[in-house]
Order: C-alpha cells, then sequence, then structure tokens
C-alpha cells in the first residue's frame, strides 16, 4: 500500500438510507453516480462505505452485483472504497428495523447483532459473509482497504467476535490491507497482528488543543509501526460538549460545520474520513434524538455550508449553498406530524 498518498474522504451512504440494509436495498447506480461526482468535485479521493451482512443472507447475488456497480463508478471517478463487513453501533437487526423510515425512529441498526455476537456457535455464517468478500476483494486494487467491523468495544462485549472476524479474514488476506474502524488509538491494540491500517475517531471534539494532540499522537504512532493511520470519522467542533444521547444542545451545534475541523485534520498528514458525504439527520439514535444534522452535499449538489465546501475541496469557489435540513426530511416530518 502506497502510505505517501493521503486518503481524503468521507462517509457516504445515499441520503435518504438511515441504515446500511437500506443503501443496498433500495440501491440506485444513477444516485450512486451522481453522488460520486460530488465528492469528487470536492476533492476527495475515497469514501467509507456500510456493507450489508444481512442484505447479502436475503439477496447474496444481488448484493454482489450491486456492489460491484458501485465500486464500477468509484473507479470511473478515481475514487477508493473502504467496504466496512459488520457494524456495532445501533438498533438491532430486526426486520422492523431495518426497513425503518420513519424520521424519528429509523436510524442505523447492528450487524450482526448481540445475539450473534454474544454466542461463538452462531459465529458460522458471518465467518462465511468475511470469507466470500476476501475470496472476491481481496486482491482488488478498488479498495483502499477492507474494515472488518465498525466501533467493536469492551462494553458492547464483541470485541472476540471481531477478532474472530478479522483473523478470518486475515487467513485470506492479499493485497488490501485490513482495518477495524476503532473508537480510540488504543483500541487497535486488540487487532495489531491482523491489520495494517488503524483507525480512530472523533466525531464531536469539544477542545480544539486536544483534538491536535490527537492528530500529532496519530502521526507518531504511524512513524512508529509504519502502519497508516486513519481519523475515519470527524465531524465538527462543540465548545459545548459532544452531546451524546442529550436531547437538548444548542442550535447552533445541530448543524454541520466542518470547516471547524478541516484545517486541523487535513495539515496533520493522516488519512481521514468526515461523516458524512450527504446531508442527512444523525445516524445514531444517540445524536438523533437532539435533532443533529451532518454532512455536505444536498441531493441536488448544493452544500449545506459554503464554508465547509471551501475547507474541505481547497477551491476558492463553492456550490450554492442551502442552508437547511434536506427537504425531503423536513416533508416527512411534516407528513407524520413530527415536525
Amino acid at each position: 500500500m502506497d502510505y505517501n498518498k493521503q486518503i481524503k474522504g468521507a462517509v457516504y451512504f445515499p441520503s435518504r438510507a438511515y441504515n446500511a440494509y437500506q443503501t443496498w436495498m433500495y440501491f440506485d447506480r444513477t444516485v450512486i453516480a451522481r453522488d460520486f461526482g460530488y465528492a469528487k468535485s470536492a476533492g476527495l479521493n475515497a469514501l467509507r462505505i456500510f456493507t450489508s451482512y444481512e442484505y447479502w443472507q436475503e439477496e447474496a447475488e444481488l448484493f454482489w452485483k450491486k456492489f460491484e456497480s458501485l465500486l464500477s463508478v468509484a473507479e470511473e471517478q478515481d475514487i477508493l472504497v473502504m467496504p466496512i463487513l459488520f457494524e456495532n453501533c445501533g438498533r438491532e437487526p430486526s426486520r422492523e428495523n431495518m426497513l425503518d423510515q420513519d424520521p424519528e425512529t429509523a436510524a442505523c441498526i447492528q450487524s450482526p447483532g448481540r445475539k450473534i455476537t454474544e454466542n461463538r456457535k452462531l459465529w458460522g455464517k458471518p465467518a462465511e459473509y468475511t470469507r466470500e468478500f476476501m475470496k472476491r476483494y481481496a486482491d482488488d486494487e478498488r479498495l483502499a482497504a477492507i474494515e472488518l467491523m465498525n466501533e467493536p468495544h469492551e462494553e458492547t462485549g464483541d470485541i472476540p467476535f471481531a477478532q474472530f472476524i478479522t483473523k478470518t479474514a486475515f487467513d485470506m488476506k492479499k493485497r488490501v490491507p485490513l482495518s477495524i474502524g476503532c473508537i480510540s488509538l488504543q483500541h487497535n491494540l486488540y487487532f495489531a497482528q491482523w491489520i495494517e491500517v488503524y483507525q480512530f475517531h472523533d466525531n464531536f471534539p469539544s477542545d480544539r488543543e486536544n483534538f491536535e494532540k490527537k492528530l500529532r499522537d496519530a502521526v507518531s504512532l504511524q512513524e512508529m509501526t509504519g502502519k497508516a493511520v486513519w481519523l475515519s470519522e470527524w465531524q465538527r467542533l462543540r465548545i459545548s460538549g459532544p452531546g451524546w444521547d442529550q436531547r437538548v444542545i444548542p442550535e447552533e451545534d445541530k448543524i454541520p460545520y466542518l470547516s471547524s475541523l478541516a484545517e486541523a485534520v487535513y495539515q496533520s498528514g493522516i488519512g481521514s474520513f468526515f461523516w458524512s458525504l450527504m446531508v442527512k439527520p444523525a445516524y445514531l439514535p444517540a445524536q438523533r434524538i437532539n435533532g443533529t444534522i451532518n454532512g455536505l452535499f444536498h441531493e441536488d449538489g448544493s452544500v449545506y455550508s459554503t464554508a465547509d465546501y471551501i475547507a474541505v475541496s481547497g477551491k476558492q469557489n463553492s456550490p450554492e449553498a442551502f442552508t437547511q435540513p434536506p427537504l425531503w426530511y423536513v416533508e416527512e416530518l411534516k407528513r407524520t406530524g413530527k415536525e
């Protein structure tokens, strides 16, 4: 892997997909091509994208066809993809939760879910998905890395599952580096013997000085280990605090503000993915409750913030700005009486 090529990316879901299952259930190549074009216009060269183990279980061949279609679009736009195989965060992957499009309750889903991650006897099917993915894409130059799981954590008890899946992938590893979407740098140590790319997340830092220290620590770790270190989730500075599980936060903290951190991130020299390419209601229930909106582009190509676009792209001019939540989301809130 060329560590000298700085990854400059974003997390991607189609604007109206509330979770990974919906990304693939309602996959539309035209939408993907449009959105990836926006990414390229902003100077991005990579996108971090959740696959869906649950959709694969239902429609395996159709999933592979759709994933291949997405990769072909990415290649046309010179964009690398970092696919994520499993997800620790969110609600249980019930049929109701996967299909939920209620603007107040629809959110991310765990994959494969606690019932499976807590029971070793049920790890066979996720391992089958992992092996099939590696068989197809372990040597695919269109991938920046393969992320086996997002945010496995001691508190949720899924570190052993994530280690098992990572080892399963490692046994079939070829050219594409493996990674885990770790919350903090130290969590990478659980997987260090198998992964080549370390990750960490800091979505809503409340202190710029501490945030910049984390970036310096990441640079030092990269230099010491020879492994790439990527900040794979970042959003904005929130002086009042990160706002997790808080129903009330300041109005000014609910909106995108990528420009508050972009300079520090890009000057650090490490790879990064901001959350998210498309303007959307918050992915996690813990932020949805307070009305958080995140993202850069609306569906029509306008941007939420001119300052954010300029900070991300490095360009002097910006597309037209529309500093409101997505119109489709507002309409859904009105329709359901939840505005």
